[in-house]
């Protein structure tokens, strides 16, 4: 009988050990991707925010730790046969405190900005750049949604 209670006491406190943390913070983040846009056939070329918006989300996707974020919602562009003057990404993020969050948080930022710049530098366009009297680059913000 002893033996089996010390059995049974070892596989409790295995099974309480291997049990997930639950997450204690959460929210949604948005990220928002403006360019010049234009058509595809006389703009052939322009950054494309919705370009830019795939690059945050592949570096997302490499960065942050599996199960910490989901990405709800990719979308962009203004109709068929048109570079995308918009992008945005919705992301919910998940995390055990502040501070983890807080760090995924900051994480999204890097790659959302390392994801328009990188649109930037693959289409040669620098900040400050104009084209057609509009701002020729990419630009990207990243704000928490309420």
């Amino acid at each position: 009988m002893t033996k089996a209670l010390v059995s049974l006491a070892c596989c409790a406190a295995f099974a309480v050990t291997s049990l997930p943390a639950f997450a204690e913070l959460s929210g949604s983040v948005r990220a928002d991707f403006l360019g010049p846009g234009g058509h595809s056939l006389n703009n052939y070329g322009r950054t494309s925010a919705l370009h830019a918006a795939g690059r945050a989300s592949i570096l997302i996707q490499q960065t942050l730790p599996p199960g910490s974020y989901v990405i709800t919602n990719l979308t962009g562009g203004n109709s068929v046969n048109s570079i995308a003057s918009d992008g945005l990404i919705e992301i919910d993020l998940t995390a055990a405190n502040v501070e983890a969050y807080q760090a995924l948080f900051t994480a999204v930022t890097a790659a959302v900005n390392a994801g328009a710049t990188a649109e930037n530098a693959f289409r040669g366009v620098s900040v400050g750049s104009l084209t057609g009297g509009v701002p020729a680059w990419i630009r990207a913000t990243v704000s928490q949604m309420e």
